[in-house]
Parts: C-alpha cells; structure tokens; sequence
C-alpha cells in the first residue's frame, strides 16, 4: 500500500512522466525502508527507549536507517543479512510483520521464525516478541490445543486392599508359541492386582483340562486367590480360534466348587483388564528379545518363562532416584 501511494504522489508531481504497470522491486524496497525509518524515529526519539541500543554496536546507513554492525561485514551477502534493521519489539507493523512471515512460511515455529526474521531485520527482544504474536494465531492454537481429557479415576478397591499376594488375581492367554516339531504352546498369565506380581505356566494345548491342570498348579504354588478377574470368554472367542475349544462355565464352575470368585470383564471393556494386559505386554517384550525368531522345545521354553518370570517380578516398584536417602524398595 505504502508504494502505491508513493508512486500515486510521483505521478501527480510528475504529469510528463507517469510511471504505470506493476510496481517494481525497487519501488517496494524504498517503500519498506520508509516506513521502518518511520518506526524507528518514532520509537528511538525517546531517550530510554535508546538506552536499549547501548549493548549493540549500531550506526545508521547511507538512507539514515538504523542498522546492527555484526562481525560478517566484510561478507559479500545482502547488507540485510550482514547488518540487520533494527526494530522495536512493541510496535503494530512490527507485530504484523512477524505474523505475515510465520502464515508465509507455513506457519513456522518459534525457532524458524526467529531465523528468518533475522535474516533482514534485529528486533529488539525478538524471543518474546514472536512468542506474544504467535500465541494469538488462531492456527496455530486450534492444533496445539490438547483434547480433552477427563479426570483419572480412582483404583479399584479389589486393587488397593490388605490381602495377601495372589489373593486378588487378574488372568489372561497369550499364543500360540511355535516349539520345536511344529508343536505349539500357550500362555497363562496370572497377575496380583495389588502386589503386581506376576505367575507364568506354560500348556501344551488349550483345552479346558489343559487350563485346569494349570489353574491347580497356580493354587498349589501361590494359594488359593478369592477372586480371579478375566476377560469375557466371547472376546476370547472372537480373538482366536483355538480359544473356542475352552469351556468357561465348566471352569466358572471349578472356581466356585473352590469359593472362588471368577468376574468376567464385559465384552466391550477391555481395558477393565488393564492391570493384568500391561504385564501381558512386558512379558511379550521380553520375549521378543530373548526369543528372537528361535524354536524351542518344551523343556526350553519352560525355563525360559521360569527366567522371564523371575525378571518381571525383580522390576522395582517406582522410580530409582539417585539419592542416598531414597526409600530401598
């Protein structure tokens, strides 16, 4: 606008030689530079105001543009590049120059931002500036801005009572395992819901037997749980087939032979089972590294779940500081 209105007023001074078309690159450099010599006798005539030049090596060019004289002068550059124009922080045209160059370079960051500008121009406390004018790009916030998220709810209580371990379990199947042969194994996962210990068996098969046999191992080993929480046998289902073989009323019915509680999650909450699915996922990671692509007889495989076992349950409980008055846990 401000060479448009330049060139308005040569041409009314200048009715013989009118100049016409689009406006040239040059006519647009002279009209920036007179509205920064503009911002910047308006700004600097105040004495305080240029007390904030005193940590700057400045002096003003041959067009009384008031410049920053950095180390690159003997640089054959553009004289922008080597002494940037000096420009207030708070000024209106300052601050729509700089949200003109972050909506003109896709909507650059923080750092990049600060990088172009300084390609032409030394704004004084730059940082805060952009950061002030960045933070009402409309944009930007609508991107930046985080969902909403509800409050974290309380535990459980079957999670935070005074039992003893094992007492209160959740359990889950992981598999198949490929063994050596072309046989295959599975995985039962026992987790204490308030101690976070956890108990591995290995079966050879995935019959409802199979589980019983192995549910009877984990009750002689770690005692009688009072209530063992599991996923609903219809996500089991609709998970694997090999899972459809097993028969949960008949071990509902073994449990409550024993006074044992069995809570089945509902089909569409999964993440009830929370507690017991993330020890699911670090028993996996490990096996993963330990395993790689090997086959393994029973035997092997045995030991290795008796390792893994022994590896999850020696994991510490909260974070290690590096404090000698840290609680040993």
């Amino acid at each position: 606008m401000a060479a448009w209105m330049k060139r308005f007023i040569f041409n009314c001074r200048n009715s013989t030689s009118r100049i016409t078309g689009e406006l040239s690159h040059q006519e647009i450099k002279q009209a920036e530079l007179k509205i920064v010599k503009m911002i910047q006798d308006e700004y600097f005539i105040h004495e305080v105001n240029r007390k904030k030049l005193n940590s700057l090596t400045t002096y003003k060019d041959g067009e009384g543009i008031l410049r920053v004289k950095t180390k690159i002068t003997y640089r054959k550059d553009f004289e922008d590049f080597k002494n940037p124009i000096i420009l207030p922080s708070h000024h209106q045209v300052v601050e729509r120059l700089i949200m003109t160059e972050h909506k003109k370079n896709s909507h650059a960051g923080l750092q990049m931002l600060l990088n172009i500008l300084r390609e032409h121009y030394w704004i004084l406390n730059a940082r805060k500036t952009a950061r002030s004018v960045l933070s009402k790009c409309v944009i930007c916030l609508r991107h930046a801005k985080r969902n909403v998220t509800t409050p974290s709810a309380s535990l459980p209580e079957n999670r935070i009572k005074d039992v003893a371990v094992f007492e209160i379990i959740g359990f889950d199947l992981a598999g198949p395992l490929h063994l050596k042969g072309g046989s295959k194994a599975w995985i039962c996962v026992y987790t204490c819901a308030v101690f976070r210990a956890v108990y591995l068996e290995l079966l050879s098969s995935l019959t409802t037997e199979a589980f019983l046999q192995s549910f009877r191992r984990f009750i002689a080993r770690r005692g009688r749980p009072s209530i063992v929480n599991c996923d609903n046998g219809s996500n089991f289902i609709g998970a694997s087939n090999y899972l459809k073989s097993v028969n949960w009323t008949e071990i509902a019915q073994f449990s409550s032979i024993r006074r044992i509680q069995w809570l089945f999650n509902p089909p569409t909450a999964s993440w009830w089972g929370g507690f017991w699915k993330r020890l699911v996922g670090v028993m996996k990671q490990i096996l993963r590294r330990v395993l790689g692509k090997a086959f393994l007889s029973y035997e092997e495989m045995v030991t290795v779940f008796c390792d893994t076992e022994s590896v999850i349950n020696s994991r510490p409980l909260s974070h290690v500081s590096e404090r000698d008055s840290e609680l040993i846990t």
